[in-house]
């Protein structure tokens, strides 16, 4: 092949490749608000709060598994039984595999993957501390007409470094929302 077939060939490639992968694949904002459990880590200084989560759902037709692109916020107040606690509120963003929906009123779906946190709170003057994580989860879909609504659970474990060495701290929200 002479250089300015190559040349061609790429030039083809590059204007027919995103026309192709855009017309397999579909991307889903999603929403969701709910009720976040703290666990390991944040339960003696914190009780129950609330978490909100937005993110895009990427799939394709024929594809099992779809990725999904969130950003996660939790508060999570202080427990008023402890003088020296204070709320914590955790930021999180995650790039996760998730099972695709295979077209029926009713489905469940498992979700994992990895995300990086900052958390920020707990004990008195206690600076922001970044963390990596993992989570994983399953969830349920229901299909209303033209809508997705889901209820999900997912565990998060986040490896925070603190002055008394590393250790994992988790959260569970509970969340209801909607795809569009």
């Amino acid at each position: 092949m002479t250089r300015r077939s190559w040349g061609l060939s790429f030039l083809a490639c590059a204007i027919m490749v995103p026309q192709f992968v855009h017309a397999q694949w579909s991307a889903a904002p999603t929403l969701a608000v709910g009720a976040v459990v703290p666990s390991t880590g944040l339960r003696g200084d914190t009780r129950e709060g609330v978490a909100v989560k937005a993110g895009v759902w990427f799939r394709a037709p024929k594809v099992p598994i779809g990725l999904t692109a969130e950003g996660l916020f939790v508060h999570l107040p202080r427990d008023r039984s402890r003088a020296s606690a204070s709320g914590v509120d955790i930021v999180g963003l995650s790039l996760n595999a998730t099972t695709r929906r295979h077209q029926r009123r009713l489905e469940t779906y498992a979700t994992a993957g990895l995300g990086g946190y900052r958390v920020a709170g707990g004990a008195v003057g206690r600076e922001p501390d970044m963390a990596i994580g993992v989570n994983a989860g399953i969830g349920e879909i229901i299909a209303v007409g033209s809508m997705d609504y889901f209820m999900e659970i997912r565990a998060h474990a986040m490896h925070l470094l603190t002055p008394t060495g590393a250790r994992w701290t988790t959260f569970v929200p509970l969340v209801l929302g909607a795809r569009f």
